[in-house]
């Protein structure tokens, strides 16, 4: 298992630096050898300016792209000024570990996320950690991270969409929440291809995390 930190915002000085790169640079998404957090890409000279105009047709096709959670009907909205774009049902918090309200923005990409019980939380106590991929790891094939550990998240288990179950956080579909993540990389500036993104999902053993330079705004209301 390796774990794999992009920062699309440093893609432009990847880009310019490219050509002092030596000869024996690793593959392109290859982490650290240690194990720590590394780019997925690394952009020459020629690939850097499709890649930014690439990132900005996707930015300008959801400029102004919000989400909308709402707990009372259990649905999650995507919006661009008035007009609906997608809805999709979620599983909300129940009533002892309700979802919290209030205002925040998207700021991070989770693929294939690993799992870390939160600590402060009674109900975690034997919870053990659960690496990407593997079994009874309940984040799903993606995480979008908002106020953590309350984050939308993917799960397996379709038949608590629309109920309030969780723990806090808010569950969508394994498929929406990819498609939630790639219309985020999109928007948020971080998009690379979907090449790029189809490698990133193949591998379920491997989490990406992909920092979104412009991050997106998030409302979960009752």
């Amino acid at each position: 298992m390796s774990t794999i930190r992009l920062s699309a915002a440093i893609l432009s000085l990847l880009a310019a630096s490219a050509c002092n790169v030596a000869s024996n640079a690793p593959p392109a998404n290859q982490a650290a050898g240690n194990g720590t957090a590394a780019p997925a890409s690394q952009p020459d000279n020629a690939q850097a300016p499709r890649l930014t105009q690439a990132q900005s047709e996707a930015r300008a096709e959801f400029e102004g792209l919000r989400f909308v959670v709402d707990i009372s009907d259990r649905k999650v909205r995507l919006l661009r000024g008035d007009q609906q774009l997608e809805e999709h049902p979620v599983a909300v918090g129940s009533q002892r570990w309700p979802t919290p309200t209030g205002s925040w923005t998207i700021h991070q990409v989770d693929i294939n996320p690993d799992w870390n019980p939160p600590r402060d939380e009674s109900w975690t106590e034997d919870r053990e950690a659960k690496a990407p991929g593997e079994a009874g790891n309940p984040m799903g094939r993606a995480r979008l991270v908002y106020r953590m550990p309350n984050t939308i998240h993917g799960t397996d288990d379709r038949r608590s969409l629309g109920q309030a179950v969780s723990h806090g956080s808010i569950r969508v579909g394994n498929d929406v929440v990819l498609r939630l993540a790639e219309i985020l990389l999109r928007a948020g500036g971080a998009w690379e291809g979907p090449d790029w993104f189809r490698g990133m999902t193949e591998n379920r053993t491997r989490m990406v995390q992909i920092d979104l330079p412009h991050p997106v705004p998030i409302e979960v209301r009752d």
